[in-house]
């Protein structure tokens, strides 16, 4: 299958890319259906391109996902898309290591490379920047864009050093305006930074007047043919009832865990901030990633779905919770002026936030018998929590070979069906499909 596509990285963080990357986005949804990526785990940046993209933003990882999957991810969401816009992750070399890292993506999929350059403290230096993006790994960086500019002079400087087989497909000026703003997890999610569509909006015009869409169209034209050998699961056995969580405390979730669940449940949301209690038991219950910190009050006086969630455990149904999940789980959450907040009280553990950023790559071991999975499993843990006290009954299905987990290396407190883990998951990455 042919599909145009790009992909978006930098030198670095911070760099403007996501705000660059949803006005590119934007532009071209003018004429063509555009399907955004996110390469890495991140969850917040993808809400950004779908409002951006008008779609679903769909992440790439090659540490959850592996080669194979990444390649099949990237083709199955393409279907029906006119082009691909893929938005890399911190620098272009940047990882746990290089295998994990965009420019390694950009390989393993085939596709041309566009940098981002802040130039705002740079001037010739910002050639010899892309330069070296390009030379270091031989890398296939077919464009930049300066972004951040203070005059024409200070953009024929930044030209100065660029190779001519690298195409400056344009700038953007510095504008205080084209700024998201952030928060301990990173960017402010969309729903709760009510100017992201004004802020992509204006974006997308700036980009219209500055940046040369044909050409980069051109040089996405140039990506690597994908090899369309996927095979869609037409099961039709009747479907449980799988309750996902989702409001501003809990909405770190992938679109393809989502299309993974509605082969086997019909899918329908609770909110527990709004203190929802649904009229029908469920056969998973699915709590993912989020601020709960921010929302400690509320959940705490969440009775009606606190007791409607131990009565479904009660009655036998799954419930997997990711992170946030796990702390609203948990019996307690203590807040940063050690006030305490009780919550659902599945597993005997309370958590305290903290200042310092917990983030990486997991890989859990099976420990004990469990409805998720027997055998070792990737994720990745990002969260500024730690548990401060853990019950003596409490076990854990899954033991650390990568990560920090929960406690002492271990991850996933279980109670009869019930796991929470700081791990968030990939139900359909390396190690196997997820039973669930």
């Amino acid at each position: 299958m042919i599909f145009p596509r790009i992909i978006i990285s930098s030198d670095r963080s911070n760099s403007g890319k996501t705000v660059i990357t949803s006005g590119i986005i934007r532009a071209l949804t003018r004429k063509f259906k555009v399907r955004a990526y996110k390469v890495g785990p991140d969850f917040i940046d993808p809400k950004y391109l779908k409002v951006a993209s008008y779609a679903q933003a769909i992440n790439l990882d090659l540490w959850l996902m592996g080669e194979d999957g990444v390649r099949k991810t990237l083709l199955k969401y393409a279907k029906g898309f006119d082009i691909g816009i893929l938005e890399g992750v911190m620098g272009l070399y940047d990882g746990v290591d290089s295998n994990y890292s965009t420019y390694e993506l950009s390989k393993v999929t085939e596709t041309p490379i566009v940098v981002v350059i802040n130039c705002s403290n740079l001037a010739s230096t910002a050639g010899a920047i892309v330069k070296g993006l390009k030379e270091y790994g031989n890398a296939n960086v077919r464009g930049v864009i300066f972004n951040q500019v203070g005059s024409i002079t200070h953009l024929n400087y930044c030209k100065r050093a660029i190779p001519d087989d690298i195409t400056v497909l344009g700038h953007i000026n510095f504008d205080k305006s084209l700024t998201i703003p952030s928060r301990h997890l990173g960017l402010y999610t969309t729903e709760d930074f009510k100017k992201a569509e004004e802020i992509i909006q204006y974006t997308s015009k700036l980009v219209e007047e500055n940046i040369d869409l044909d050409k980069l169209i051109e040089i996405s034209n140039d990506a690597g043919e994908l090899e369309d050998d996927i095979v869609e699961d037409l099961n039709s056995e009747e479907k449980g009832v799988a309750y996902v969580a989702l409001d501003p405390a809990f909405n770190f979730y992938y679109e393809a865990n989502f299309d993974f669940l509605r082969k086997k449940y019909r899918i329908e949301y609770f909110s527990p901030l709004n203190n929802d209690s649904p009229n029908t038991y469920a056969d998973l219950i699915y709590i993912g990633g989020g601020y709960p910190e921010l929302h400690l009050s509320e959940l705490s006086n969440s009775y009606l779905t606190k007791e409607w969630i131990r009565k479904n455990l009660e009655k036998g149904a799954k419930i997997l919770g990711e992170c946030g999940g796990l702390m609203y789980l948990s019996k307690e959450l203590v807040d940063t002026d050690d006030k305490s907040y009780r919550m659902v009280d599945i597993f005997d553990i309370s958590i305290k936030t903290k200042d310092k950023l917990t983030i990486g790559y997991t890989e859990l071991e099976p420990k004990i018998p469990n409805f998720l999975t027997s055998r070792t499993i990737r994720g990745h843990e990002f969260h500024v929590s730690k548990p401060i006290d853990i019950g003596r009954d409490v076990r854990f299905a899954f033991k650390n070979k990568i990560g920090k987990g929960i406690w002492d290396g271990n991850d996933g407190a279980i109670v009869q069906n019930g796991i929470g883990l700081y791990s968030h998951l990939y139900f359909s990455g390396v190690g196997g499909l997820l039973p669930l």
